[in-house]
């Protein structure tokens, strides 16, 4: 029998759709690609076993985001019925299901992935809401975006120097070092504006509410659960639990206060905590937060306009 639907659920395909609309035109999303089509069978190596080959042979990836020329860029997995999430290349499993090897074989695939050095993420219903209906842009959407950035940064820095050595190298010795980390400043900033929707959106909402006056001035909080240790933050044992408490925290999130003319407006975004070395968790909450803050204060003075 023909199955009806290449996606296991409504809200697979709902998120493939998303995906495609708004990556579409400058990569292939694929569904449903087989493991080994992304990840070669003889790059394994002896440190798995012939039921980890068997698994990683027969298994597949929901989306999988590759160049136009065939290339994978990275992989997500939708976990429908976990409802879990991967955090430093582990999953963390939400729920009980029938399967109790699931968190085995999504760690499996977590592994290989980190083994090549490649972008794999686990996601479920919480990383595919809609944000923006507008945009109908996702969490999902700020995870792939954070991740292209990083490598078209790291792709600008390798030849950052040599492109401005002459200006470098014509300033003072202690002018040279903060030029520089201008320079890199500025490179990433360029980098998350051309490939984070939801960072180019939130950019383009602020710019427009600070230029019609819409709002003041804002402030941000950054914030976790459970919440950081108290004690002196230049406490080096104080500075090591605080590091390690953000690192295991179950959530994290931003609450931004945008002062307006009438009022304040305050926008708190919390996310669970998948903390990955392309991806920062609390930077795309902070994007999220910046973006809803701004969108609500411009339709609030348009409202206030209108009557």
């Amino acid at each position: 029998m023909i199955r009806g639907s290449v996606f296991g659920s409504r809200r697979e395909k709902e998120l493939f759709t998303s995906l495609h609309t708004q990556w579409g035109s400058q990569f292939d999303l694929w569904p449903s690609l087989p493991f080994a089509l992304i990840v070669d069978a003889s790059s394994l190596g002896p440190n798995f076993r012939e039921s980890e080959r068997d698994f990683f042979l027969k298994t597949s990836v929901d989306y999988t985001l590759c160049t136009k020329r065939g290339q994978p860029v990275l992989s997500i997995e939708f976990d429908g019925l976990g409802k879990g999430f991967s955090r430093q290349g582990e999953y963390v499993q939400q729920t009980a299901t029938v399967d109790p090897y699931r968190k085995l074989k999504m760690d499996l695939k977590l592994r290989i992935a980190q083994n090549e050095a490649y972008s794999f993420f686990v996601v479920s219903f919480q990383e595919s809401v809609i944000l923006d209906r507008a945009t109908n842009l996702t969490i999902v959407d700020g995870i792939i975006g954070q991740v292209l950035a990083k490598k078209e940064f790291k792709k600008s820095t390798e030849t950052l120097y040599d492109d401005y050595r002459e200006i470098i190298e014509a300033l003072p010795p202690t002018a040279q070092y903060d030029y520089v980390q201008d320079l890199v400043l500025d490179a990433e900033t360029i980098a998350e504006l051309k490939w984070d929707p939801i960072a180019k959106l939130a950019a383009k909402l602020e710019y427009e509410a600070f230029e019609k006056g819409v709002v003041k001035s804002y402030g941000t909080e950054y914030l976790n659960d459970p919440e950081l240790p108290d004690g002196d933050p230049y406490d080096f044992s104080v500075l090591e639990k605080r590091v390690e408490a953000m690192k295991n925290a179950v959530r994290v999130g931003c609450r931004i206060t945008a002062k307006t003319p009438e009022n304040s407006i305050v926008e708190t975004v919390w996310l669970r905590n998948f903390e990955d070395t392309m991806v920062s968790a609390l930077h795309i909450a902070s994007n999220i937060a910046e973006l809803l803050a701004f969108r609500r204060a411009l339709d609030s003075a348009a409202s206030w306009n209108a009557t």
